[in-house]
């Protein structure tokens, strides 16, 4: 059996913001006295800057989370990665074969973030200044503190690590306990390696299907109605490219789902495929055929 120590690591993104919202009496209170109630039934927070004010920050790392469940192009590359598998408490597998890759996608997107943070720093003040004005009766100082405070909130991190093999583990408690132990990390390494097969032929599945269904709703005579776009090609094209690294157990199954994927897109491109009604239709069968072949293998 593979060793997933052997064939990945793991990686871990963690980041935060400002909510800048607060529980307010005040609010609360006329909320309960307008709707006839008490604050047994209803409370109300106030927020602290309008809301367009705080998005740049928030939408890179909400993006860099997006890129590592698969769902998001990186910026660097500008290519999607099928998303990695959960190991725990946050931290992901990442296939060593996607190690450059994804390391320089969300250093990109780290770079954004504080880019993104700066420019906060800089419109705050007036951010501030217009919550004073604009709602005075629920303005309460003491809930901001300094621009530093505020910025101290933001946070963006990425961390590695090694997975866990059992052949590293040393000790002087008895072999039952050693073996025992050895066991037990060997059989979660074995579990996770499943969820990584899980996770990519869910992918596949996912992606195939989304194609089948874009290439068989399309309606040349009324396209706004259905449209294809190029990114239903684009993420089987990055899919087709990253399934070797995601397929940590080498399964030729999978290996021969890559393949059919290949040839359902060929080199045609999305424009092609709006143009060619038969093209458009073969694809859509092929594409159809490939996420439930896969379906049915792993089922």
């Amino acid at each position: 059996m593979t060793a997933l120590h052997e064939k990945a690591a793991l990686v871990s993104l963690k980041g935060s913001t400002w909510k800048a919202t607060v529980p307010s009496k005040k609010a609360t209170q006329a909320a309960a006295e307008t709707h006839g109630t008490t604050d047994k039934w209803v409370t109300a927070s106030v927020r602290l800057v309008e809301k367009h004010v705080l998005e740049g920050p928030k939408k890179v790392l909400g993006q860099a989370r997006h890129y590592l469940d698969g769902k998001s192009a990186g910026p660097a590359d500008g290519k999607t990665i099928g998303g990695l598998p959960l190991w725990e408490e946050g931290w992901r597998i990442l296939p060593n074969l996607l190690n450059e890759q994804v390391t320089r996608n969300l250093g990109q997107y780290e770079s954004e973030f504080f880019d993104k943070v700066e420019e906060l720093r800089a419109v705050l003040p007036t951010a501030i200044d217009t919550a004073k004005s604009e709602n005075p009766d629920l303005f309460v100082e003491a809930n901001y503190g300094s621009i530093d405070d505020i910025i101290e909130r933001y946070t963006f991190g990425v961390e590695y690590n090694l997975i866990p093999d059992a052949n590293d583990i040393r000790s002087d408690a008895s072999k039952e306990f050693v073996a025992t132990l050895k066991a037990q990390v060997t059989g979660r390494a074995d579990r996770k390696l499943k969820e990584v097969t899980d996770k990519v032929t869910g992918t596949i599945i996912e992606v195939a299907g989304h194609l089948a269904n874009a290439l068989e709703n399309y309606d040349p005579d009324n396209k706004s109605k259905s449209p294809f776009r190029d990114s239903a090609i684009d993420k089987v094209r990055d899919l087709i490219g990253v399934i070797p690294a995601l397929n940590i157990s080498g399964d030729a199954k999978i290996d021969k789902a890559r393949q059919d994927l290949l040839a359902v897109v060929g080199n045609k491109s999305a424009k092609e495929f709006r143009e060619d009604d038969n093209a458009r239709e073969d694809a859509a069968a092929k594409a159809r055929a490939v996420a439930d072949n896969i379906s049915n293998l792993f089922d």
